[in-house]
């Protein structure tokens, strides 16, 4: 692998970090505010976004005559165009939710589609260990400035502001995107069917089927439902956008020193013993958590010396705190388990789109599922007690998550990378 190359795809990659910032972060309160707190359609929203995904996904693979990096800058250019159309609508977004969220999946399935096999190729020597650590550390980085650059924009001018600086990080990564060529970057169409009797020839099977346990339990647990749940009882709490970024910055620092600390000390078969009490450590804490903002009034506040301090403030920062440390384990390790569990089973190029679609299947029906059921739940009434028991259920998943995680690295991978 060449250095430059990695380091160049590292940066034009960053329209994939820059758009997780804000959609994690920022865009769920964003809808919130201009739907008049409906949670329901912003629930639709992404079930939409998702579900069209996956048929965009299809088709884009259908194009046979666009190499992958055209795929991928074409990504990148349609990105930049859903920031200019939110800041060019604004507010009146909110009669426009549906049809936004299938630009959106047009979008995201140029993007995420080409930058996943770009990633496996562009690491030749499989160095995904190295290649992921680096990348978690841009995107921690990113992390930490990012949401209070963000978060200030908002405070001080709406969210036009925002979107312009998302506007000009976008165009940053599609300028070094022109930097990336000398590789294969044809692909194959998607047959699912075959890659599946494939599998089954290789006596990959059962590797497949933990994996995609993986996938499903990772959907409903982080980075769907309950990211907006999180974010949106943090804003309960904090209730402005600088104050969320800051926390979310912070936070993220924790992250970092995480990140390093796991790749420099910790070995790998060392660390995947400790999925489980993390993960259950994490459960536990959140449940207390929980129960302490029901039946707590958030708004008390305790006097510490001359120091005073909201309730519901600690509470959520002991919970992002928590979070801080285990997701970056979870997510670092996850992400260095789908790629070479690619090259565990010797993927070739035929193969690669239909790995990349499956798991985008996976990912995308149990996030849909996740939003359906807050859809569900809404009927019910949305307050901080729902919202807070429907965080401690989807935790849960956490738990089944970090024991397939195991087994996998456990099973298939650390002789592998002994």
């Amino acid at each position: 692998m060449k250095t430059k190359m990695w380091k160049n795809f590292l940066i034009a990659d960053l329209t994939e970090k820059v758009i997780n910032v804000f959609k994690d972060i920022f865009l769920g309160i964003y809808f919130l505010k201009v739907t008049d707190g409906n949670i329901v359609d912003v629930s639709t929203y992404y079930i939409m976004q998702y579900m069209t995904y996956l048929i965009c996904f299809f088709f884009v693979n259908r194009l046979s005559k666009l190499n992958l990096i055209v795929m991928f800058r074409i990504g990148i250019v349609l990105n930049l165009l859903q920031c200019i159309v939110l800041l060019c609508v604004g507010d009146n977004i909110s009669n426009y939710m549906l049809p936004f969220a299938i630009f959106v999946s047009i979008g995201n399935s140029f993007y995420y589609y080409s930058e996943q096999i770009l990633i496996k190729r562009i690491n030749k020597d499989n160095s995904f260990g190295e290649y992921v650590t680096k990348d978690q550390i841009l995107r921690y980085c990113i992390k930490v400035v990012l949401p209070i650059v963000l978060g200030y924009c908002i405070s001080k001018n709406s969210y036009s502001l925002a979107f312009v600086v998302l506007i000009v990080l976008i165009t940053i990564s599609f300028v070094f995107s022109l930097s990336i060529k000398g590789f294969n970057l044809k692909h194959d169409r998607i047959n699912l069917k075959k890659f599946f009797l494939r599998l089954n020839e290789s006596g990959n099977k059962k590797l497949m089927t933990l994996l995609s346990f993986r996938t499903l339990f990772r959907g409903v647990s982080s980075f769907g439902v309950l990211s907006t749940l999180i974010t949106i009882l943090t804003y309960f709490v904090v209730s402005t956008e600088l104050s969320l970024g800051s926390i979310s910055s912070v936070i993220t620092i924790i992250s970092i020193l995480v990140v390093y600390y796991i790749n420099k000390f910790v070995k790998r078969e060392k660390l995947s013993k400790i999925f489980l009490p993390i993960s259950i450590i994490q459960s536990m804490a959140i449940i207390l958590l929980t129960l302490g903002m029901i039946n707590f009034n958030i708004n008390n506040t305790l006097n510490i010396g001359e120091l005073t301090i909201n309730i519901g403030y600690i509470l959520v920062l002991i919970y992002n705190i928590v979070s801080g440390i285990s997701n970056p384990i979870f997510e670092t390790s996850n992400t260095i388990v789908y790629y070479e569990c690619m090259c565990k089973q010797n993927m070739t190029s035929e193969d690669e789109p239909n790995y990349t679609f499956w798991f985008e299947i996976m990912i995308c029906i149990s996030r849909s599922i996740g939003y359906l059921i807050l859809i569900l739940v809404s009927n019910i009434g949305f307050s901080i007690n729902i919202i807070a028991c429907l965080i401690v259920c989807f935790t849960f998943f956490y738990i089944a998550f970090a024991y397939v995680l195991k087994t996998i690295m456990k099973n298939y991978l650390t002789i592998h990378n002994s």
